[in-house]
């Protein structure tokens, strides 16, 4: 006699998990892309002896950029529920660049500080959405 083998559906927690991986994946690489346009970006502007003021606006089109890869690079994987964990996936780099500018000015966050997280935010709730309705 053969045992037939069953074959368990997925439970709660190990899609709960699976989400958590996919998004804190998304957001380190969001936060990565960031960091890394951020470095080129204040390199290029140093040595065209740019005025600091530009550079807020060149922060800002990097927000965008990089919380769009972070989101669509969390939700890619999972292919659903795009707009939530792409969101998510911004999070923890604007938690994190928030700290930083407070500590570096000891000031509360500036109205750039708040534009830049509704930018970071926005745009990976955006990449979420391409992600889940982009065709494989």
């Amino acid at each position: 006699m053969h045992k037939k083998k069953r074959t368990k559906a997925k439970s709660h927690n190990q899609t709960l998990k699976n989400y958590v991986l996919k998004t804190a994946i998304g957001s380190a690489v969001g936060m990565g892309v960031f960091f890394l346009f951020a470095l080129a970006a204040a390199f290029v502007l140093w040595k065209k002896d740019a005025d600091t003021s530009s550079f807020k606006y060149v922060m800002f089109a990097l927000a965008a950029l990089s919380g769009f890869i972070g989101g669509f690079t969390a939700v890619r994987p999972v292919r659903e529920k795009g707009l939530i964990f792409g969101a998510l996936s911004a999070l923890p780099t604007c938690v994190v660049l928030t700290a930083v500018s407070m500590l570096i000015s000891k000031n509360g966050l500036a109205v750039t500080g708040w534009i830049f997280i509704v930018l970071d935010i926005l745009f990976a709730a955006i990449g979420g959405i391409v992600a889940v309705n982009k065709r494989k």
